[in-house]
């Protein structure tokens, strides 16, 4: 297992004297497919400081012409010949049982178990092939929840061997190119059976960073680099060069980012958890801050899984998945300085201007309720258990927001907040809710009212100091 990165990193004292620092996509400063407390940082960094973050997306080689070749991180990361993977450890125990090409750690100083770290997205830009493009890759795959449906004919989704059927297969990839504010569907082929450059047949969309040998077709031209490095397919791969142009608006947003637990020494980066990971979200783009509960010492921030565009749900597999470069602010929270709502974080929390986002789970924490066998969470998933989760949740932090009893908080949820899916493909299943805090404005403005009073009693010491002074007369008189 590695367990050490060297950090390409740039700091920049800046005006206010909060650095910047710059962290490079290579495979020195990712890990692949976990979360692992013991992962030495690329990056040391203080709270305050503003960390811009090259994220690459793991589906990648389904396509190595569009977003890989000719980018020499990208490149790093993904190359896979007769010799070996430049990354080879990938998933909480080596054996691709995880996926995600993660960026980090990072560690925060004075991070310590019980704090809070604040993630705020500041900026999510896309990463640019050497012609200026960028694409994206949708796998509709057998962890999506449309494989556990019959087709439009009425016979099961087939994924190759995952499913018993080895000359079958439903699995089929989207590339998307970008286009202004759009992603648009570029082609679809179905996914073909591959032997690696170790001579290992893989024949549904399974272990990470597999690439695809493509063959010409439509008006796209390939190189012969996927090839060269030893990857086999059995025959010519089925193509879709004219797929409906449908314009998906673009957002960019970040899918799997978080802290690993303490619990644990790896764990793989799929399931979501307490302290983050992979949550899917589409809303956890620029403006949201996340707040994430701190597990180990340095906080261990890391992130991947960028998306260009998802649905609530993620409802075939994946996102529109984008290799993205971001600017985050990262801000500690000590528990001494907490106020009572941080009392009860025990999941990643969202903020906007406008709302909350709170997360909840088919197990708030699977890690503990799982603890022999953490993948066992593949075979409980539950969106009823998810919705039971996120509520619990959501009436505990409204609650300790705002100051409401259960009944007040039971039927002001019920009326002002919505719930929805954030995703049905990631084994511990996930349900949030939509918080907006101009509902609690009454709150916040009998709040606001205290503390002016509390502010005008401060300009009047003398006043104070009389009514102790009578408050300790009367006291003395008793005794």
């Amino acid at each position: 297992m590695r367990f050490s990165a060297q950090a390409t990193a740039l700091l920049l004292l800046r005006p206010a004297h909060v650095y910047s620092v710059h962290i490079a996509l290579s495979n020195e400063t990712v890990h692949w497919g976990y979360f692992s407390k013991s992962l030495e940082p690329v990056v040391t960094v203080d709270s305050g400081t503003t960390v811009t973050v090259e994220m690459a997306t793991h589906h990648a080689c389904d396509d190595w012409d569009k977003m890989i070749k000719g980018d020499p991180g990208m490149e790093s990361v993904f190359t896979w010949n007769e010799d070996g993977k430049y990354e080879d450890f990938r998933g909480a125990t080596g054996g691709g049982d995880g996926v995600h090409v993660l960026t980090g750690p990072i560690y925060v100083n004075d991070s310590e178990p019980g704090d809070i770290l604040k993630v705020e997205i500041l900026d999510l830009k896309p990463r640019l092939n050497p012609d200026g493009k960028t694409y994206g890759s949708n796998a509709a795959a057998w962890w999506g929840f449309q494989a556990r449906v019959n087709k439009v004919n009425g016979e099961p989704f087939y994924s190759g061997s995952f499913s018993g059927t080895p000359d079958k297969s439903d699995e089929v990839v989207t590339i998307y190119e970008l286009d202004g504010n759009y992603a648009i569907p570029s082609y679809q082929f179905e996914w073909p059976k591959i032997t690696d450059p170790q001579g290992e047949e893989r024949d549904f969309i399974a272990y990470p960073g597999t690439c695809v040998p493509h063959d010409e077709h439509g008006s796209t031209s390939i190189s012969s680099d996927v090839e060269d490095h030893g990857w086999i397919k059995a025959e010519p791969i089925t193509y879709y060069d004219s797929p409906f142009p449908a314009k998906i608006p673009i957002n960019y947003h970040v899918g799997c980012m978080g802290l690993p637990p303490a619990s644990h020494d790896a764990v793989d980066s799929i399931p979501p958890m307490v302290t983050g990971g992979n949550l899917d979200n589409k809303r956890i783009g620029v403006g949201m801050t996340m707040y994430y509960p701190v597990a180990v010492a340095g906080a261990l921030l890391s992130m991947g899984d960028a998306h260009t565009a998802q649905g609530d749900s993620e409802l075939d597999g994946t996102g529109i998945e984008t290799s993205i470069t971001g600017d985050f602010k990262l801000t500690l929270v000590k528990a001494d300085d907490f106020e009572d709502w941080h009392e009860v974080i025990d999941f990643p929390l969202g903020e906007t201007e406008t709302e909350y986002i709170v997360h909840g789970f088919t197990e708030t924490n699977y890690l503990e309720t799982f603890a022999e066998n953490p993948s066992d969470i593949y075979g409980a998933s539950s969106i009823d258990k998810a919705m039971k989760n996120c509520y619990t949740q959501t009436r505990k932090f409204v609650m300790a927001r705002w100051g409401l009893s259960e009944i007040e908080a039971t039927t002001v949820i019920t009326q002002g907040i919505d719930f929805a899916m954030t995703q049905l493909v990631d084994g511990n299943w996930g349900v949030h809710a939509v918080v907006p805090k101009a509902i609690f404005s009454a709150a916040d403005d009998k709040k606001e009212g205290k503390k002016e009073n509390k502010m005008q009693k401060m300009k009047y010491p003398g006043r104070r100091l009389r009514k102790g002074m009578r408050k300790g007369m009367r006291k003395g008189l008793r005794n």
